[in-house]
């Protein structure tokens, strides 16, 4: 059954035809990261840094979700290399999700940041809904390192489930002074006029 978009001034509310009561702000910035995100260190297992759950049933074809990140690495030992990495899908456990971008493996020092500025352009809708992307990044690297530009080919995401976008850290190497976190997430979501 197709969600019933209901508008009330800039907030829709999206009818999963149950009890669900999530809201989605179209055309306009969904989350603002207002603290600090998740400081991820001391593993080589990929994990989440920041996170939002888009609603279900509520992309379209034409929806593009608009995202900027950015962090800091907060203490590096050695050589060891940090990986950031953007992540669509279904699953709550983010590197179970869709790859959409991935940085190189940096050998990163204190102090380094990543930035990120990306969009998402739903091509279909539905349970095989399709999707492109563009990102525009800085590795995590000295400030001042010069942005680079990558593109997604058209990747499968089903629009008729909650969705998660997660930007993601992973270690090469375990240790108690390999430590980055995010200090900026900002997601717009824009769902083209019907």
């Amino acid at each position: 059954m197709a969600a019933t978009l209901f508008q009330e001034g800039a907030k829709i509310y999206v009818d999963h035809a149950g009890t669900d009561t999530s809201v989605l702000y179209v055309g306009g910035q969904a989350e603002a990261q207002v603290a600090a995100g998740v400081s991820h260190e001391n593993t080589t297992d990929e994990g989440s840094l920041s996170q939002y759950a888009i609603p279900a049933n509520s992309l379209v074809a034409g929806s593009t979700i608009r995202f900027w990140a950015s962090g800091v690495v907060e203490d590096n030992n050695a050589t060891d290399t940090l990986t950031i990495a953007v992540r669509i899908g279904t699953n709550t456990t983010a590197s179970s999700n869709t790859a959409v971008f991935s940085t190189g493996a940096i050998n990163v020092s204190d102090g380094d940041i990543y930035c990120l500025h990306g969009i998402i352009q739903i091509r279909t809708a539905g349970t095989r809904g399709t999707a492109v992307a563009m990102m525009s990044y800085q590795d995590p690297d000295v400030t001042g390192t010069a942005p680079k530009w990558n593109y997604k080919d058209p990747f499968t995401v089903d629009c008729t489930q909650k969705l998660y976008l997660d930007i993601t850290a992973d270690w090469d190497a375990a240790h108690a002074d390999n430590e980055v976190n995010s200090e900026m997430f900002v997601v717009d979501i824009v769902n083209p006029v019907a």
